[in-house]
C-alpha cells in the first residue's frame, strides 16, 4: 500500500512538465557527437575555466594522472563471478577516465586505450544479462566511450561497438518495477546507450527511453516526500549518481529530463545527504551503509540544480581535500568505500564552482526531520565544527532490500569521535558472501549486524523487530537550545510490547537524552537497551554511570531513571564464526525488568561529552514523552 501511494504521488507531474517534452522524445535530439553529459561547447568552457580556477586545473591534472595509471592495466574480462566479478565497474573506471583524459589532452595514448577496451567488451559473449547492475554499468561505460570518441573510432570499430551495445543491452531491455538502486543503475545505463545510438536507431531508442520513463518512478518514489533514501546514504550515492546521470544525459541530448527530476522529494535529496553527514565526516549509516563520506560528482549537480549553496561549498571543499592528497587512488570495486572513485572524472562535468557570496549563504537548520520509508531525525550543535555534537535517529520501515532491523537506533558524535556507532553491513569488501544475506524472509535476520540486537535501540525480551510495519516519528520539535523526536516503536514488537516509545533529545546543544517508555504485553518481559561503541568503557562502582574514552576524549553516560537500572558491558561477537567478528567494539547495555503492576516503565539515559568545550550542567528535569515540546 505504501509503495503504491508514494508511486502515485511521484507520477503527479504538472501538465507543464509533461508538455515540456514532445510526444516524440527524439524530436529535439542533439545532432552529432558527443551529446552525452559533456558537449564540445561544455568542454571548451571547462578548459577555459581551468585557467582561472586552480581547483579545476588540479582536477583536470588528477584525471589525467589517473588515466595514466590505467593505461598499463590488463584487458577487461567477461564476468565469471569468481576471478573476474563485476568487470562492468572496472569498465566504467577505465572508459570514463581515459575518455575524459583524451578530451582534456587530445593525446592518442588515451584514445587508444578507450578503443581497445570498447572492442574487448564488444567481443564478450554477453554483458552478464542475469544481473541488472551489470547491464546498467556496462551500457553506461560503452555509451560514454562510443559517444565521446565517436569521430576517433573509425567506421569499422563504431559499427562493431554499436552492434554490441544494441544486441547485448538495448534489445534485452525490459521495464523494471524494482524500487531501489538497481532500477536507477539499470535505467541509467539503458538510457545512456539509447541516446548514444538514437540518430541511427531511433525506433529502438524511443522504446528504451519510454521504458525508462515508465519504470524509473518506481525507484524515484523512494525520495518522497523529503528526499530521504530508504537504503541508506551509501546506496544513496550509488542510485542517485545514476539517476543524475540519466537526467543530465537526457538534458544534454534532448534538452529535457522528461519531467523525471520533478519527482516529489528529489529536489530535497541533496539536503538529506548533507544532513546525514556528521561533524567530522562520518555518516549516519543506517541500513546496509558504511559510515565513510562519499563525495559523488552528482552532489555538485544537485546542489546547483536546486540552488543549495551550502552543499556546493561543501562539495567543493571535499574535492579540494581529495586533490590535496596528491595521489591517485586505485579503483576499489566495492559498492561502498571507493564507489564514487570510478565516477571521479564526472567532477569535470559537474564541477562545484565557487559560489558568489558563500560566507552569507544560509545554513540548513540544526535539527531536521525527513519523512518517508526511512523516517529520520538529526540534531547538531553547529555546522562546520568538527567537534560539534551530532545525533541521528532512525524510525519508519525496515522491510526494504538493504534495510536492517534498526528502528529506534541512533548514532552519536561529539569531539570528533563517534561514540554510538552502527556496525554497518556484514559485507567485507562489499561482497555480501554470507549465505542468505538477502533472504529477507528469514535468514538475513539471523545475522548479528542486520538484526536489532546489534543496533543502538531497545528490545523487549529476545524479539526480532517485525518487518513491513510502520514505526513512525510521532513528534518532532526544534528550538534554539533544544531539538527532539519521539518514535512509536510499538508496531515493531506486536507480541512483546503493549506500548514502547523512544525519544531522543539534544539538550542545551551540549548533551543527548535517550528516553524510553515501555509497557510489556506480558508481565515480566525485560527491556534490553544497547549502545555499540569503539570507546573504552569505565563503569562506576554502582553501575549507574560510565565514562567512555576514545582518542583522548571523554563521554559520560548517566542513568537518570529508574533507580533500579544498571549499566553493564556486553559483547559484540556474533553467533557464528562466518560473520564479521566486530573486533575493537563493545556493547554498553542495560537490562531492565519492569516491576509487576508498575504500568509504564521509564528508562532515561543522558549522554554528555566532557571537556573544555562543554558546559557542566545540572541533570535535566524529567518529563514524560507526552510532555516533550
Amino acid at each position: 500500500m505504501r509503495h503504491g501511494i508514494v508511486f502515485l504521488l511521484s507520477l503527479l507531474l504538472t501538465a507543464t512538465e509533461l508538455c515540456a517534452a514532445s510526444d516524440d522524445p527524439l524530436s529535439h535530439l542533439r545532432p552529432g557527437h558527443p551529446r552525452l553529459l559533456l558537449t564540445d561547447e561544455g568542454l571548451a568552457a571547462a578548459m577555459a575555466a581551468a585557467k582561472t580556477d586552480p581547483l579545476r586545473a588540479a582536477l583536470h591534472q588528477r584525471i589525467i594522472a589517473t588515466a595514466e595509471a590505467i593505461l598499463p592495466s590488463p584487458p577487461l574480462r567477461p564476468n565469471d563471478n569468481r576471478t573476474a566479478p563485476e568487470q562492468e565497474r572496472n569498465a566504467v573506471y577505465h572508459l570514463l577516465t581515459c575518455a575524459m583524459a583524451w578530451r582534456l589532452t587530445g593525446e592518442e595514448r588515451f584514445a587508444a586505450r578507450v578503443k581497445s577496451d570498447l572492442l574487448t567488451i564488444a567481443d564478450f559473449p554477453d554483458w552478464d544479462p542475469a544481473h541488472d547492475l551489470a547491464i546498467g554499468e556496462m551500457s553506461f561505460a560503452v555509451a560514454i566511450g562510443y559517444d565521446w570518441l565517436y569521430a576517433r573510432l573509425g567506421l569499422e570499430a563504431r559499427a562493431k561497438i554499436k552492434q554490441a551495445l544494441i544486441e547485448k543491452s538495448l534489445r534485452r531491455a525490459s521495464p523494471t518495477t524494482n524500487a531501489g538502486n538497481h532500477n536507477q543503475v539499470y535505467n541509467g545505463g539503458l538510457v545512456s546507450g539509447a541516446l548514444a545510438v538514437a540518430d541511427e536507431e531511433p525506433a529502438l531508442a524511443r522504446r528504451v527511453i519510454a521504458g525508462a520513463r515508465g519504470s524509473m518512478p518506481y525507484a524515484l518514489a523512494a525520495y518522497a516526500p523529503d528526499g530521504a533514501f530508504p537504503e541508506g546514504p551509501g546506496y544513496w550515492t550509488y542510485g542517485t549518481t545514476y539517476s543524475v546521470i540519466t537526467f543530465a544525459e537526457l538534458e544534454s541530448a534532448l534538452g529535457t529530463d522528461l519531467g523525471l527530476a520533478a519527482t516529489p522529494g528529489f529536489a530535497r535529496t541533496i539536503e538529506y545527504y548533507e544532513a546525514m553527514q556528521g561533524p567530522f565526516g562520518a555518516m549516519f549509516n543506517y541500513a546496509d551503509s558504511t559510515d565513510d563520506l562519499q563525495n559523488s560528482p552528482a552532489r555538485a549537480w544537485l546542489a546547483e540544480r536546486y540552488h543549495v549553496v551550502t552543499a556546493t561549498r561543501d562539495t567543493r571543499a571535499l574535492l579540494a581535500e581529495t586533490l590535496s592528497h596528491g595521489t591517485v587512488t586505485p579503483f576499489d570495486r566495492a559498492i561502498q568505500g571507493q564507489v564514487v572513485n570510478r565516477f571521479f572524472a564526472l567532477h569535470a562535468v559537474w564541477f562545484p564552482r565557487e559560489p558568489a557570496g558563500t560566507d552569507a549563504a544560509p545554513e540548513l537548520p540544526l535539527d531536521l526531520h525527513f519523512h518517508g520509508v526511512a523516517d529520520l531525525a538529526v540534531f547538531r550543535s553547529a555546522w562546520h565544527d568538527p567537534r560539534a555534537i551530532f545525533a541521528g535517529f532512525k524510525a519508519g520501515e525496515n522491510g526494504d532490500h538493504h534495510n536492517h532491523l534498526d528502528l529506534g537506533s541512533f548514532v552519536l558524535d561529539a569531539d570528533g569521535q563517534r561514540w554510538a556507532m552502527d556496525l554497518g553491513p556484514d559485507s567485507p569488501g562489499a561482497h555480501y558472501d554470507l549465505p542468505g544475506y538477502f533472504d529477507n524472509k528469514q535468514q538475513r535476520w539471523t545475522y548479528f549486524r542486520t538484526n536489532n540486537h546489534s543496533h543502538n535501540t531497545v528490545t523487549p525480551g529476545e524479539a526480532l523487530q517485525s518487518r513491513h510495519i510502520v514505526a513512525p516519528i510521532v513528534a518532532f520539535g526544534t528550538a534554539p537550545e533544544r531539538g527532539f523526536a519521539v518514535a512509536d516503536l510499538t508496531p515493531a514488537y506486536p507480541a512483546e510490547a503493549a506500548s514502547l516509545r523512544r525519544g531522543v533529545a539534544l539538550l542545551d546543544r551540549a548533551r543527548v537524552l535517550v528516553q524510553d517508555e515501555y509497557r510489556p504485553a506480558r508481565p515480566g518481559t525485560p527491556l534490553h537497551w544497547a549502545m555499540v561503541t569503539g570507546a573504552k568503557i569505565e563503569l562506576a562502582g554502582d553501575g549507574r554511570s560510565a565514562t567512555m574514552v576514545r582518542n583522548g576524549r571523554s563521554l559520560r553516560v548517566d542513568i537518570l531513571e529508574p533507580a533500579s537500572a544498571r549499566l553493564h558491558v556486553g559483547s559484540t561477537r556474533p553467533p557464528t564464526a562466518a560473520e564479521t567478528q566486530n573486533d575493537g567494539t563493545t556493547l554498553l547495555a542495560i537490562e531492565l525488568t519492569p516491576e509487576a503492576g508498575s504500568g509504564v516503565t521509564r528508562l532515561a539515559v543522558l549522554l554528555t561529552p566532557v571537556g573544555d568545550k562543554w558546559p557542566q550542567l545540572d541533570p535535566p528535569a524529567f518529563k514524560p514523552l507526552a510532555d516533550w515540546r
